[in-house]
């Protein structure tokens, strides 16, 4: 669960992961200038070959009273209007290259620029009216969803307009030609709000992604600290059973050998001092394998992980162990740190009670089950009922089973008297993240 400061950084997070920055939105302006200023050039060669060609076209679907009013607002001259349509063409291109920059110093001179020439040029330019609505409407669309949050509203105020200048136009050419036109801009229209709802969904898909990640970065965050937090107590409770315990009976035995010397005793004294020595060895011996346990976690393969380990109890016991680890199945750091503690106790209790120097490492891998001996050729003892048992808490063979259960797996020991002891792990080849214990 999260706490409240979590969950507003959280939304902090989401907010500005899916909101774009002003440097984005201008960044994206600037790139989508050149397909819109390729599509403008396309929009007025066709405007002026509709203006040229399509006179005498209208001209036998209106009546004279219609095309006098539509020749009031047309240029006089009727060799001048490619290069009027052209102009105009030019000047709309200009406002789409300098659009960041009108972006940047007024917002709303982004969309509101152009829409005044292009009325403008509907007012003197008339008969290729319905080539620049249709041509123009998809370019206000997709700078006004790419620069405005509320894109929403600003396609709306934009179809208004084209709505209007659409009414105006079939006023003047009357209801047959206004129908054409509203044909072809309906068809720009559904393409248009269907591009805009696919956008929309690719946004609402990218942000729930987003929103996904940034509580995969939490929850990453807070296993990370739950995952140092516990390795930290864990550090604390092997240095308080190791070094800690093994300082304080040191300074208990030199404290009653002080006595015991004070006293003349000197024979008592010189047994004291040779149990402090032992306690002394045995603390900086489990210190050891505890730094050694340590270390090894920041490796990434077993082989690594074990080389470290024998090393520290050949150099702390003087036992050699060979090492023979082949076909490791893929597990995860968590399930490799819980092997590697398993061996570590195992070869401590080689170390400690089998009264030999030689232990053997070796592993197997056979229908998705790992096994792994730690082999000694030691004194062994006796595996009936009531010993086992006995030689099961000397042993700690409780501790060894509980960490097996963790990874799934279970601990076989084999033993007879002067015949060693195996004992073996026997646990799934799945990878498999295990809980902070």
């Amino acid at each position: 669960m999260y706490n409240l400061s979590q969950l507003n950084h959280l939304k902090e997070l989401n907010f500005s992961m899916t909101q774009p920055t002003e440097a984005q939105k201008i960044q994206t302006l600037r790139a989508i200038r050149g397909p819109l200023i390729v599509w403008m050039i396309m929009i007025g060669f066709v405007a002026v070959y509709v203006s040229t060609s399509a006179i005498a076209l209208i001209r036998t679907h209106i009546s004279n009273k219609q095309f006098q009013l539509l020749s009031r607002y047309a240029p006089s001259h009727q060799s001048l209007i490619p290069f009027f349509i052209l102009l105009a063409t030019v000047c709309l291109i200009a406002t789409i290259w300098f659009g960041p920059k009108l972006y940047q110093h007024r917002r709303y001179l982004l969309i509101g620029c152009p829409m005044l020439l292009l009325l403008i040029y509907i007012r003197f330019m008339p008969t290729s009216a319905p080539v620049l609505m249709i041509g123009t409407y998809p370019v206000f669309t997709i700078e006004s969803i790419v620069a405005y949050n509320n894109s929403k509203r600003i396609l709306r105020y934009v179809t208004t307009v084209y709505l209007f200048m659409w009414g105006a136009y079939s006023i003047a050419v009357g209801w047959m030609m206004a129908l054409v036109t509203l044909e072809s801009f309906g068809f720009v229209m559904m393409m248009v709000f269907y591009y805009w709802r696919f956008y929309q969904r690719q946004v609402q898909e990218r942000e729930r992604v987003e929103n996904l990640y940034t509580e995969l970065q939490l929850a990453y965050t807070q296993v990370e600290t739950s995952t140092i937090r516990a390795e930290r107590q864990r550090v604390a409770r092997e240095l308080h059973d190791t070094l800690t315990q093994g300082l304080a009976g040191t300074v208990m035995q030199l404290e009653a050998a002080k006595s015991f010397l004070e006293q003349g005793n000197t024979e008592r004294t010189a047994e004291i001092i040779d149990n402090s020595i032992d306690v002394a060895r045995g603390a900086l011996h489990e210190s050891r394998i505890t730094l050694t346990d340590l270390r090894s976690t920041t490796e990434e393969s077993l082989p690594a992980r074990l080389h470290l380990v024998t090393e520290a109890i050949r150099k702390n016991y003087q036992v050699t162990t060979t090492t023979k680890i082949n076909d490791i199945p893929d597990y995860s750091p968590s399930q490799l740190t819980e092997i590697t503690r398993i061996v570590t106790e195992a070869l401590t209790n080689v170390a400690k009670h089998a009264n030999t120097d030689q232990a053997l490492l070796t592993s197997s891998l056979h229908d998705d089950i790992f096994k792994l001996k730690i082999i000694d050729f030691g004194a062994g003892f006796d595996m009936s009922s009531q010993s086992k048992k006995k030689m099961a808490g000397h042993f700690g063979l409780q501790g060894l089973q509980e960490r097996a259960t963790r990874l799934d797996g279970v601990i076989t020991v084999v033993s007879a008297p002067d015949e060693g002891t195996t004992v073996t792990l026997t646990m799934p080849a799945t990878r498999k993240e295990l809980a902070n214990s």
